[in-house]
């Protein structure tokens, strides 16, 4: 992995070598360490990145495995594991953005956006089935319009049709099959949806009922979702890193006093 992005006056990546120069993985480390920068994940802005997913992006691009990588930049203060208070965060997914303060109003905004973003899917599918019942229901002739009136034997087939599409039914009647069935059922509430996810005025409240429908939706093999909205909820804040603000300071040839 190329670390060009880096010059002579890079003061962390000159700290890097000092302190781990004397090991072959040491550019892996300084890789890994300006990754951390241009992605922003800083332990002064919450923006976390687990380990699963250090993997997945930088795995094959490092000469030395993450894992090594985080133990040595680790024990230099270049890296920081994430594990404060409870040891959980409400985590915005699509954005990747953690908040560990559950009164941090700054979540609303993005709970509202993605709020926004999945009842719109929601009204736009269910649109979709009405448009398409109706185009249905237009295009069966009646008799008095040209079409052919069934024989008897037409009807007794029409009949075992149905009789093995009532079956059918019966035995998937407990599944559901729309975003709105999906919801509801992940919720069990009498409410109607929309209700459900906007009116309670606690945000941590709607926050942990967006995260069971999202998650439900993502689950369900009947649906798929037609806009860009993931779940956000409580995670686990183990096995996820920043870069600690000496080494931000550092990597912008900052002043470390406090």
């Amino acid at each position: 992995m190329s670390t060009s992005d880096s010059d002579d006056t890079d003061r962390l990546e000159q700290y890097i070598r000092n302190e781990k120069g004397d090991l072959p993985s040491s550019e892996s480390m300084i890789a890994f360490a300006n990754w951390l920068y241009a992605n922003e994940y800083f332990e002064t802005n919450d923006r976390v990145v687990p380990t699963s997913t250090l993997k997945d992006t930088l795995g094959d691009r490092l000469e030395y495995g993450v894992d090594t990588v985080l133990d040595h930049l680790e024990e230099i203060d270049v890296v920081a594991e994430v594990s404060r208070g409870s040891g959980q965060l409400i985590l915005h997914e699509r954005k990747n953005k953690g908040f560990f303060d559950p009164s941090n109003r700054d979540m609303i905004p993005l709970l509202e956006e993605e709020l926004s973003r999945f009842l719109e899917d929601l009204q736009e599918q269910e649109s979709q089935i009405l448009e398409s019942e109706d185009a249905s229901d237009d295009e069966t002739p009646s008799v008095a319009d040209g079409g052919e009136p069934e024989t008897n034997t037409e009807e007794a087939q029409a009949e075992d049709i149905d009789e093995a599409e009532a079956n059918d039914e019966e035995d998937t009647d407990d599944v559901p099959t729309t975003l709105r069935e999906i919801a509801a059922a992940a919720l069990d509430v009498d409410v109607p949806i929309e209700d459900a996810l906007t009116n309670p005025t606690d945000h941590i409240e709607r926050i942990e009922r967006f995260d069971d429908v999202v998650s439900a939706i993502i689950e369900s093999d009947e649906v798929s979702r037609r806009r860009e909205y993931e779940p956000m909820g409580w995670r686990n804040t183990a096995n996820k890193w920043v870069l600690t603000k000496t080494a931000k300071a550092r990597r912008e040839n900052e002043s470390l006093s406090s």
